[in-house]
């Protein structure tokens, strides 16, 4: 027998031995969508959460949407946070509240991301005994 046709040592090891599996822990699990659903419920139309600069991280709605918020809402959330800080320079702005007739915006500014929440206003029911 030629040394070319016979097996060797290692591959018959091989052969012999079952493939050993390796066991990975599966990847922590984000799920967004039960965030999303939560102010779903109670009528929020739009979320969108931006970095500290005000770049968007992650948004519920279009992207045009998105951009169109944060170029018109970011300078505004910067601007009360300046005058909150003239008035007083130990106090800091952490929540704005902006209400039209069509809907709320609500802004959250903390030190790591901008949360900001368009809210769609539920019509009054008016009660006929008037």
């Amino acid at each position: 027998m030629s040394r070319s046709s016979r097996p060797s040592t290692a591959e018959n090891l091989r052969k012999s031995q079952k493939p050993t599996q390796v066991l990975k822990k599966p990847a922590p699990s984000y799920d967004g969508d039960a965030f999303v659903n939560l102010f779903g419920h109670r009528g929020a139309r739009d979320i969108m959460i931006l970095d500290s600069l005000g770049v968007p991280l992650r948004s519920t709605c279009s992207q045009r949407r998105t951009f169109h918020y944060v170029t018109n809402l970011k300078p505004l959330l910067f601007m009360a946070r300046n005058v909150v800080r003239d008035l007083d320079p130990s106090n800091d702005i952490t929540f704005m509240r902006i209400r039209s007739n069509i809907g709320e915006i609500h802004m959250t500014l903390g030190t790591d991301f901008i949360l900001i929440i368009v809210q769609k206003l539920r019509k009054l029911r008016r009660s006929s005994a008037l």
